[in-house]
């Protein structure tokens, strides 16, 4: 049993230069649409309390962002959930180091967590570097996790992965059991409420999204799954099967949470791309709570 690590309450500040997607939008609009897990309202009230600056200076909720502006965000002090913040590197070169992430852990400091992120512990582990994620992983999501080493190599593989070509693949538990041995689901996802996505083009900016899925066994009432998604869609996988009525199991936004702490259903289990020194094909091993279901495609 992994051991979580709970930091001690502490201040939280946030920095960072303007993306260039986010030049000309206003200072509330770009935190309203960047950071969706606060209400236009809340990020308001902050900039108003001057927790929000822009290059050292208070701005009005109606100020414009332009390029190269540095932004400060002050959350004050809070309490984080604790994390599993064991790095598992399954593969490194010169160019990339791939973790297999354990959960809950988030990749990128948001919502609740910021000590308890990889970029952030990453940080700590290798001074000299700047922690460079090329893909993204929910916190309770595990499997492979890709760094960059450089500028250069992160600008190479999140085009890539924003190109879709790149080979993932997951395994997913999910309550219920398919009709079929294999279905495909081919539905727009796009934003309902806050940060939660649907799908259908009744959504909010709706993106065209296309998942394999593959039964591999079924025990007990639940499947495991082997999902390969064909287009990179904020939370697609866990949006595609709740619209089918398979939840992934323990999931507390698309499905339901349950007793099993964090045992969670979703596993980015392999990844095939062309990386700046050739082709790389990895796996991560699948955490604990799948290995029944592993076994039961054995026997």
């Amino acid at each position: 049993m992994v051991k979580l690590y709970h930091p001690p309450p502490a201040e939280q500040i946030y920095e960072s230069y303007l993306p260039g997607k986010y030049f000309g939008y206003t200072v509330v609009c770009y935190f309203t649409e960047r950071f969706p897990y606060l209400s236009q309202g809340e990020w308001q009230d902050r900039i108003l309390d001057g927790r929000i600056t822009v290059n050292g200076e208070r701005v009005s909720p109606d100020s414009l962002l332009k390029a190269h502006d540095y932004i400060v965000t002050r959350m004050g002090v809070r309490e984080e959930p604790p994390a599993d913040r064991t790095l598992d590197v399954v593969y490194e070169d010169d160019a990339i180091r791939v973790f297999n992430k354990g959960a809950p852990l988030a990749v990128h400091p948001s919502g609740r967590y910021f000590k308890n992120s990889m970029t952030e512990i990453l940080k700590e582990v290798y001074p000299d570097e700047t922690p460079r994620p090329v893909q993204r992983l929910d916190a309770l999501t595990t499997g492979l996790v890709v760094f960059a080493k450089s500028k250069t190599v992160a600008t190479h593989l999140m085009r890539e992965f924003e190109q879709n070509r790149v080979d993932k693949e997951y395994l997913v538990l999910v309550e219920g059991m398919p009709s079929k041995k294999s279905f495909v689901v081919d539905a727009p996802v796009g934003k309902v409420v806050g940060s939660a996505r649907a799908v259908g083009y009744q959504t909010q900016n709706p993106k065209e999204a296309l998942t394999y899925f593959e039964e591999l066994s079924s025990l007990n009432g639940r499947t495991l799954l082997k999902a390969s998604p064909r287009s990179g869609r904020t939370n697609q996988i866990r949006v595609h099967l709740a619209s089918v009525g398979l939840p992934v199991v323990n999931d507390p936004v698309y499905g339901q949470r349950t007793d099993e702490g964090h045992c969670y259903g979703l596993h980015a289990h392999r990844l095939h791309f062309n990386g700046v020194n050739g082709e790389i094909n990895l796996q991560a091993p699948w955490p604990e709570h799948f290995q029944a279901y592993w076994d039961a495609i054995e026997q």
